[in-house]
């Protein structure tokens, strides 16, 4: 079988994989760094700058990953970035940037960009507002066709459905995955941060049109809704109901803003800040 092709029998089994999570979890978390020069895997990250303040966020970001995976390659989506604020500080390695042509798609676009680049087998797709503090070996998930980093409860649904069901009306098999908006078996894929294997990728974006949400996905709430149907899609592919890092607003760091981060650092491994942008 070529690379590029999909291998569905592959995720025939995917029910039921997720069983012995939480000790899997728990061995990729290491204190000894193994370092791997392969492009196994390696970070996509989506940045939007329009302060001073915001352009130390990728620049912290891709400074603690660099601490910590200091030879994988990592991938900028840049939406619609402010150029007199958008400045680097250092001579990355290992860096591509890449200007989308789609402004305000935001949490949408590494999924777009990666379908359409193979930079890797794999991939840890983050906002620009995460902070790795310890190495999490993401080896060991390689039989994971996608896990989201953080969950959250679809209990919290409610105040996007409206909007999730006409977003959702741009896919193929737009039917099911209404009727499963409206379940409570699935949990939302929190900033649509995930580890996804490529050939996944594929499977999804061809199978429900996910190219299509460029046409629907504008605003920050559009990205709300985006958190729901990429959750019910892993749910109806995979059985998805966990996450790598755990439920989001039951951590330390829910709703911490980047000041706070920075004079109270949480004990978390890997930190998000809140910025509302």
């Amino acid at each position: 079988m070529k690379n590029d092709e999909l291998d569905f029998s592959e995720y025939s089994e995917c029910e039921g994989i997720l069983e012995n999570f939480k000790q899997d979890v728990d061995n990729c978390f290491e204190k000894k760094c193994e370092y791997n020069t392969d492009f196994d895997f390696g970070f996509i990250i989506t940045r939007h700058v329009n302060s001073d303040k915001t352009n130390k966020y990728w620049n912290r970001n891709v400074k603690l990953l660099r601490t910590f995976y200091p030879n994988k390659l990592i991938v900028v989506i840049d939406d619609n970035s402010n150029t007199e604020f958008l400045r680097q500080f250092h001579n990355y390695k290992n860096l591509i940037v890449v200007q989308s042509e789609y402004p305000g798609r935001g949490e949408l676009l590494p999924y777009i960009y990666y379908e359409r680049n193979k930079w890797f087998e794999r991939a840890v797709i983050i906002h620009d507002s995460v902070f790795f503090h310890k190495r999490i070996n993401f080896e060991k998930f390689n039989n994971f066709p996608a896990i989201s980093m953080w969950h959250f409860h679809s209990r919290y649904n409610d105040c996007h459905l409206d909007n999730s069901l006409r977003i959702a009306e741009s896919l193929n098999f737009s039917d099911i995955v209404k009727i499963n908006l409206h379940k409570k078996n699935w949990v939302g894929c929190f900033g649509v941060q995930s580890y996804i294997k490529h050939n996944f990728l594929k499977l999804i974006m061809n199978k429900y049109n996910i190219n299509n949400l460029t046409n629907v996905v504008t605003c920050r709430e559009d990205r709300c809704s985006l958190e729901r149907i990429f959750a019910v899609i892993f749910y109806l592919e995979l059985k998805l109901t966990r996450s790598i890092m755990g439920d989001m607003t039951a951590l330390d760091i829910w709703n911490r803003n980047f000041d706070e981060y920075i004079t109270r650092p949480p004990r978390s491994p890997v930190v998000k800040v809140f910025t509302g942008r």
